[in-house]
């Protein structure tokens, strides 16, 4: 009886081994959550993302920009295709520059690690919502 029960078990264990490899080796999606970036993590988590990705350039002064942040984050968990990226401009110049941000706060769509749609200053709920399903909908 002993060596039926280890014949069993012996396939069930090199399934879950060969499973959790193949698991960590995979980049994690992180669709339909929301990302504080720096300069060191924004190229793994915009330009060489796998899916398209809300980008929300933004300070912590900027009165606008701390209103449409709870709506960017409630509009992107509704739609799991997308992920927002929170970049604060103050502490990462040298992307805001590169992207030409001009004004806060500005929010821009990226889809295979090109800006394809943005948006800049305080917009409404529903207008959020539209803006995030557009570029869901592209995953």
């Amino acid at each position: 009886m002993n060596s039926l029960r280890t014949i069993a078990i012996k396939p069930a264990r090199q399934c879950k081994k060969s499973l959790a490899r193949s698991f960590h080796a995979a980049q994690p999606r992180l669709t339909g959550k929301t990302v504080e970036a720096t300069s060191e993590t924004f190229d793994s988590l915009v330009t060489k993302a796998d899916h398209p990705v809300i980008v929300d350039f933004y300070a912590d002064w900027c009165g606008p920009c701390k209103m449409l942040g709870p709506l960017l984050t409630k509009s992107v968990a509704a739609n799991p295709n997308v992920t927002l990226v929170k970049i604060n401009v103050d502490d990462n110049q040298e992307i805001a520059s590169k992207y030409q941000i001009a004004a806060l706060p500005t929010v821009s769509a990226f889809n295979n690690g090109k800006v394809v749609d943005t948006f800049v200053g305080m917009r409404s709920g529903p207008m959020v919502e539209q803006f995030v399903k557009k570029h869901s909908d592209l995953a």
